[in-house]
């Protein structure tokens, strides 16, 4: 009985967002990526250099592996509330297709500092996302690099102290994540006006 409400306890406790958290135009996006069409590189090379840009709009090449991601606005949007999808145009991960969304990201009240969903999490047939996360997208280094950081709090399961819950009191506890920056991007189109690594002569 008192494992039963415990476990009922737990599961309301994680489908119930923290008091303190704001809602945000990216908290209905989908669970699972989609897929977009003509993301071929030279079509949304294209595409984009026919375009009045916004400063995070572009090609961005992910820093020590290889792989192009598009960063262009959501048509349905504008304004403050202007989304834009970060969308693969070549992977590493040669399961995933370009077109394949990696996330969305939407303006901050910070310049150059954006509030991110993106997919944490393969799908189990590996072809597509799943498991939005919360993030910080940076643009920075005069728009040629952007980091990403994640944000929020995490809840730990500790399954063991439900086995024996007469023992401990908490059976779930909340994670600060850490503050570090992870793997960034350089930007690749629109070449930056200053070349990211100058040659000298």
């Amino acid at each position: 009985m008192i494992r039963t409400l415990l476990i009922a306890l737990m599961m309301l406790l994680l489908a119930t967002p923290p008091g303190e958290a704001r809602k945000s135009v990216l908290d209905n996006v989908p669970r699972t990526s989609p897929i977009l069409g003509a993301y071929r590189e030279d079509s949304v090379r294209l595409r984009l250099s026919a375009l009045p840009l916004h400063e995070i709009e572009g090609i961005w090449e992910f820093a020590g592996e290889g792989s192009l991601m598009a960063v262009e606005r959501d048509p349905a949007t504008s304004g403050a509330a202007t989304v834009y999808r970060m969308v693969t145009v070549r992977s590493s991960d040669l399961a995933l297709k370009p077109g394949t969304v990696m996330g969305y990201l939407t303006p901050s009240s910070k310049r150059g500092v954006y509030d991110a969903r993106i997919y944490t999490s393969h799908t189990d047939e590996g072809t597509r996302l799943d498991k939005p996360d919360t993030f910080t997208v940076t643009l920075g280094d005069e728009g040629t690099r952007i980091t990403v950081k994640p944000y929020g709090r995490m809840f730990r399961i500790n399954w063991w102290r439900l086995v024996l819950p007469y023992m401990y009191r908490r059976a779930i506890s909340r994670v600060e994540r850490p503050a570090g920056d992870i793997e960034g991007c350089v930007r690749v189109f629109p070449a930056p006006s200053k070349p990211l690594n100058p040659r000298y002569l």
